[in-house]
């Protein structure tokens, strides 16, 4: 015979919890790209996707910053999220994930003052691009899309 106890109703519970929590999290990692996205792992795949849209940028980051995007978007957020859904992302998929910043400077852009660079900002989760913009540096600068207009 064993002297095994039974087990209590809170540890079952708990145990189901735990495999609850362990599937959703695995849905949400297939539902949020899973491989399938616009690669960004190295330098010249992140150049190369900002030379597709007609851009000149310095061969290699300008700055590179590790972010966390917030779990819940602020109005500055949303803003910032409406810019990239007119791009087909959306970071809301990326809520409470740690990414990549990479700034490259762009050497084309029209009008550009000498002083005040123009910058491309590529966000990179996991090897893959799911952000970006051009953006100037100077407070209430310049912020768009990626695409020229």
């Amino acid at each position: 015979m064993s002297d095994r106890k039974p087990r209590s109703g809170r540890t079952v519970f708990i145990g189901i919890l735990l495999i609850i929590l362990a599937g959703i999290w695995g849905l949400v990692k297939l539902s949020s790209g899973g491989g399938d996205g616009i690669p960004g792992a190295t330098n010249d795949e992140r150049v190369e996707y900002i030379s597709s849209f007609g851009w000149s940028a310095s061969t290699v980051p300008t700055h590179v910053e590790d972010i966390r995007i917030p779990m819940r978007f602020d109005d500055a957020y949303e803003q910032y999220n409406a810019l990239q859904k007119e791009q087909g992302f959306d970071l809301r998929k990326y809520r409470a994930c740690s990414a990549k910043k990479y700034t490259y400077e762009i050497k084309n852009f029209d009008g550009a003052d000498p002083v005040v660079p123009i910058c491309a900002n590529l966000l990179v989760v996991e090897g893959e691009i799911v952000g970006a913009d051009i953006s100037s540096s100077e407070a209430n600068g310049l912020v768009t899309v990626l695409a020229k207009k």
